[in-house]
């Protein structure tokens, strides 16, 4: 009798490592959570300090060979410049604690199994938001990454600046942008796992995230109704994750959707 409790004591505590329910486990699943807000936090204060800087030597009367070098640099060098930062918010954090925890970016879900039905229901995420700029008559034009300042510029200068600009831009504004919020939800989901469907903890602090970076960006959206749909976009393409268990949906909203339609 008591070597078979002591058995089940064991599948049970090996169980509840598993589903993130361990208390050792709970404790990396927290401290993995820290890592990834904290550098995010850090990178966006050093953002905002070299702006403030920027924009007060530029306002001070300075003279104007400072504004002739940045713009006289290369087009390269800047969009990787922009981009490191893109990755220093998104991509950091996730990549020191995958590399830490020794978890490859595919085994949470970047595989072809699913594609199909987990486009198709991200698309419908993104549904709500697309008649909201409709109504609002915002949508004017599409290309890939438009949003992005670089974008533009890099297109103009032509092969091979466009190759590798775009390539830069690809994987900062959208590969690391959309997957840093698979890689969150599924932290959380494993601190506060819900056996229901579509009601997901992970899915809801993605959403949140979502609104407070943009805001302290100066991204916020100006109505309650944006607002409403940025979230829905997020908890959508994040539920949708966990339940196909295929994450390229979360990946290609940045690309084909969030940065495209303007």
């Amino acid at each position: 009798m008591e070597q078979r409790t002591g058995e089940q004591k064991v599948r049970k505590e090996t169980a509840g490592w598993k589903s993130g329910s361990g208390r050792g486990d709970r404790r990396r699943n927290w401290v993995d959570l820290c890592i990834i807000l904290l550098t995010s936090g850090v990178v966006i204060a050093a953002y905002l300090a070299v702006m403030g800087g920027m924009s007060q030597s530029g306002s001070s009367g300075g003279s104007g060979g400072g504004a002739g070098e940045v713009s006289g640099g290369s087009l390269l060098l800047q969009t990787l410049l922009g981009a490191l930062t893109e990755y220093g918010v998104f991509g950091l954090g996730i990549t020191i604690v995958c590399a830490v925890r020794r978890e490859s970016f595919r085994s949470f879900g970047l595989k072809w199994e699913k594609l199909g039905v987990t486009v198709l229901l991200s698309a419908l995420a993104c549904a709500p938001a697309f008649v909201s700029m409709l109504f609002r008559n915002e949508v004017h034009s599409y290309l890939l990454f438009q949003t992005v300042n670089f974008t533009k510029q890099v297109l103009e200068a032509g092969f091979p600046v466009s190759l590798v600009g775009m390539v830069i831009i690809a994987v900062s504004w959208g590969f690391f942008e959309g997957f840093s919020y698979v890689v969150i939800a599924e932290r959380v989901n494993r601190l506060f796992p819900v056996r229901r469907v579509w009601l997901n903890a992970g899915a809801a602090a993605g959403g949140a995230i979502c609104l407070v970076v943009h805001a302290v960006l100066g991204l916020a959206p100006e109505t309650f109704v944006v607002g409403l749909c940025d979230f829905i976009i997020i908890y959508g393409m994040l539920a949708v994750r966990d339940y196909t268990g295929n994450a390229w949906g979360c990946v290609l909203i940045y690309f084909f959707f969030w940065n495209a339609l303007v």
